[in-house]
């Protein structure tokens, strides 16, 4: 009875502090999303999307230009062209509410199938009370569609659909350029129809925009800007929580220098990563629930690589941290190592990144409450917001050893594992 009523209550407030947030990340005005819309309202006057690339600083990390691929710019040539006022700003809000209950809903109907009791409630309780949300939401960033996808690729990766996964992919490669990181794992898994899949996708994509944006703005974009884009050094901001910022606060490192240490730092854990998921798929039958862990994996590990990788970016460690919770749910007590891991890396986001220091005035700048009922010490608060650099490395260790040791690598094995049958496949592409 007592559980059923902590139960209850939890879900209660997590329900507050969703709809308190929602209405905080829209209360005070939208940042980032007028920028892009004023850019795809630039091109429909005079046909330039991207700002000039030989003026100084133009495409540095943070700078307000619109810095995407043109295809994100071809999906609001319409409300540019039906005319942009405080509803265009409220619906797309309102979608991004949208988008994130599909992919929540998704990730925990795909999981559930092989999840032990209590998942459902505890992933949902998880997604209320997750701060990169309300922080894209305030942004009306990309990562809310991002997530969404990734989730689709994880389910149909998981259903065997491995063409559609790769076009997916090839989709969010050109909304944002990082997703391609992904793409590791359908090579060390050989996925060739996910390779195809990719490959026209792209190609499809490239020529529509070709028409609708243009030669100009495309070459602009792929042999101008794009290399700009990738030697840009990291950012020293408390807003970006990529390992190369932290060698510059904490070691005082110059920025290129920090780069490539951070570079050489992760490139062991990409190798671990990808030997561990070869290992795994080699010479044995594979579960569909090892695919999601093993694509899970690359999630974090994508942000771990970025030179810069913003808070609002961390939306998508929900994907991975899902998965670990379904592991957890699976293994119980045997899983609590794993739990801890999860545990740590979710702590963090839990605290809000102001938008600066509480001296100023803004309202974004106060000290944000903790699930929506007390500020606590703006200290203790910017401590715990620091430490949300940890979170992506956490959820790898915590997935890399799912893959390895917990039942994902042991079938059948896990207390609660529904559907024995169901999770074996020995299909391959």
């Amino acid at each position: 009875m007592w559980l059923g009523v902590a139960g209850l209550l939890l879900a209660g407030l997590s329900c507050f502090h969703f709809a308190r947030a929602a209405h905080e990340s829209r209360a005070h005005g939208f940042v980032d999303f007028p920028i892009f819309l004023e850019r795809a309202r630039t091109f429909v006057l005079t046909g330039e999307l991207y700002v000039d690339p030989d003026a100084p600083e133009a495409y540095a990390p943070a700078a307000a230009v619109y810095k995407f691929p043109p295809l994100y710019a071809m999906l609001l040539l319409p409300l540019v062209r039906s005319g942009i006022d405080a509803r265009v700003y409220l619906a797309h809000w309102a979608l991004q509410i949208l988008l994130y209950a599909l992919a929540v809903a998704l990730l925990i109907v795909c999981l559930r199938r092989h999840a032990g009791r209590g998942f459902a409630f505890t992933a949902a309780v998880l997604a209320l009370n997750f701060e990169p949300f309300f922080e894209t939401a305030w942004r009306l960033q990309i990562e809310t569609p991002l997530l969404l996808l990734l989730a689709v690729v994880l389910v149909w990766g998981v259903e065997r659909r491995a063409e559609w996964s790769g076009a997916l992919l090839g989709a969010g490669f050109l909304l944002k350029l990082y997703p391609v990181f992904l793409l590791l794992y359908f090579v060390v898994r050989r996925r060739l129809r996910a390779l195809a899949g990719f490959g026209v996708a792209v190609a499809l994509i490239l020529a529509v925009s070709w028409l609708v944006i243009g030669p100009a703005e495309n070459q602009k974009y792929f042999l101008r800007v794009l290399p700009l884009l990738l030697r840009e050094n990291p950012e020293l901001s408390t807003e970006n929580l990529s390992l190369a910022r932290y060698l510059m606060a904490i070691l005082a490192f110059e920025p290129p220098l920090s780069k490539r240490i951070a570079q050489a730092l992760v490139l062991p854990l990409v190798v671990a990563s990808l030997v561990a998921v070869w290992r795994r798929s080699r010479g044995r039958p594979e579960d569909r629930y090892a695919s999601a862990v093993a694509f899970s994996l690359f999630v974090p590990l994508m942000l771990i690589a970025m030179p810069n990788y913003w808070v609002n970016y961390q939306l998508l460690l929900l994907l991975p941290l899902l998965v670990v919770c379904c592991e957890v749910s699976r293994r119980g007590p045997d899983a609590r190592a794993t739990a801890l891991l999860a545990g740590l890396a979710y702590a963090p986001m839990l605290f809000y990144w102001p938008c600066a220091d509480p001296s100023v005035s803004w309202p974004c700048a106060r000290t944000p409450l903790l699930l929506g009922l007390v500020a606590l010490p703006r200290a203790f608060h910017d401590l715990m917001v620091a430490l949300r650099g940890l979170s992506a490395f956490l959820l790898w260790a915590a997935l890399l050893s799912t893959l390895l040791y917990g039942s994902s690598a042991t079938r059948g094995s896990a207390a609660g594992h529904r559907g024995q049958a169901k999770a074996l496949d020995g299909s391959r592409d």
